[in-house]
């Protein structure tokens, strides 16, 4: 009788045993991840010299007359962009390497040095006396198209660049000279500024 009772003893602890977990624990962990949104962008290249003499079909002689049409064409300074906007007219290219989708705003100052040109903010139209107009044309747009450039900045001239695949975008410049002859052939400068925000759609 004492054998029975102890093998039923056994017998119950080993089920006992099994319904317990073999790593029990009274804790566990939640890894949080989180990336932030940045907005980043690079431009290149960074300069360019009207009246281009690199340019590698219609050189010019980096020097601009009055009353002219330059575009930062790498054909030819003094050449139109096609009707649609071809990749090899466009001079710069903007990357958007952060991590969200942008708008990228587009501002030109008044020239500086010399007889320095003052942006009249009208665009190519407002162009006169002491006054240049400036414009952006885009890859794949109608050099029609073009958007006036202003001093405080023209909004969303490149609207929504993703940050992923498609990321950059081809661009130029289109600038109509003062109507008045110069005075003063010393170099003048004007800065040309993009300013990133995110795409919100």
């Amino acid at each position: 009788m004492r054998k029975i009772l102890v093998s039923v003893v056994l017998a119950l602890v080993l089920v006992v045993s099994a319904a317990v977990p073999a790593f029990a624990a009274d804790t566990d962990t939640v890894t949080v991840s989180a990336t932030p949104a940045i907005i980043s962008i690079a431009n290149a290249p960074t300069a360019w010299t009207m009246n281009d003499s690199t340019a590698t079909v219609t050189p010019g002689d980096d020097v601009i007359r009055k009353a002219t049409t330059y575009w930062s064409n790498d054909l030819g300074n003094t050449t139109s962009p096609t009707a649609t906007v071809a990749a090899d007219e466009c001079r710069f290219t903007v990357t958007n390497d952060g991590t969200v989708p942008v708008d990228i705003e587009i501002s030109m100052s008044s020239f500086v040095g010399g007889d320095a040109m003052v942006n009249g903010d009208g665009g190519t139209a407002g162009a006169g006396a002491g006054v240049f107009g400036a414009e952006v044309y885009l890859v794949g747009a109608a050099i029609a198209d073009a958007v006036n450039i202003t001093i405080a900045g023209t909004a969303d001239v490149i609207a929504n660049l993703p940050d992923t695949t498609g990321n950059t975008k081809k661009w130029g410049l289109e600038i109509l000279t003062q109507s008045d002859d110069f005075t003063d052939a010393t170099q003048q400068d004007s800065a040309v500024v993009l300013t990133a925000t995110e795409y919100t759609g």
